[in-house]
């Protein structure tokens, strides 16, 4: 019993030994700071993955399109004016008619160099891909738009392309100024009453 003020006394000056210690630091951080973990510069982005599908009507027979907008590694790593990293984009398009595949294409960014300005090719990538609804009560062809611009969506950089597709699967692009992304109108699988097969 005579031993435990001795080891009261031992237990007393390591624990004072460990608090003096604790302050100092033996690399050059300020014993004061708060280590934060170095953020990672050169993440790479990306848009995400959209699959959309539908039903319409083109000069009388019933066509079924669906895509699939996804950022591919293997695309060359795009790096916008503000020199933010993304991965560029492709879109699967697949067109058929009943059991009938019209068109299945792979786009990409280089499928439209054509109608974006070459200096801003670089820097740009494919960010948006969609059905134009502002045309849906012409059942002559299948529309779609296809954007090039600056994945970061404040920039205000973008140039959409329509795609229009006959019913042979062939297309052509077009320069547009109005389109329409979201559901304007139903029975976008119905040729209207006046429309006369065309």
């Amino acid at each position: 019993m005579k031993l435990t003020p001795y080891l009261y006394i031992i237990a007393v000056l390591t624990v004072g030994m460990l608090l003096s210690c604790k302050g100092e630091s033996t690399n050059e951080q300020n014993a004061d700071s708060i280590w934060v973990a170095p953020q990672e510069s050169n993440a790479i982005l990306d848009l995400g993955v959209i699959e959309q599908n539908q039903t319409f009507t083109v000069r009388g027979k019933q066509y079924d399109w669906s895509f699939r907008f996804a950022p591919v590694d293997s695309l060359p790593i795009v790096i916008n004016p503000d020199g933010s990293r993304y991965h560029d984009n492709e879109v699967l398009l697949t067109i058929r008619r009943d059991s009938t595949i019209v068109l299945r294409r792979r786009f990409t960014k280089q499928s439209f160099a054509s109608m974006v300005p070459k200096k801003e090719l670089k820097n740009t990538a494919l960010v948006g891909f969609c059905y134009n609804l502002n045309h849906t009560d012409d059942h002559s062809c299948l529309r779609f738009i296809a954007t090039v611009g600056d994945p970061d969506e404040t920039s205000g950089i973008y140039y959409p392309v329509e795609i229009r597709i006959d019913p042979d699967g062939s297309y052509s692009l077009h320069h547009v100024e109005d389109f329409e992304t979201e559901s304007l109108f139903e029975g976008m699988n119905e040729d209207p009453a006046d429309d006369i097969g065309v």
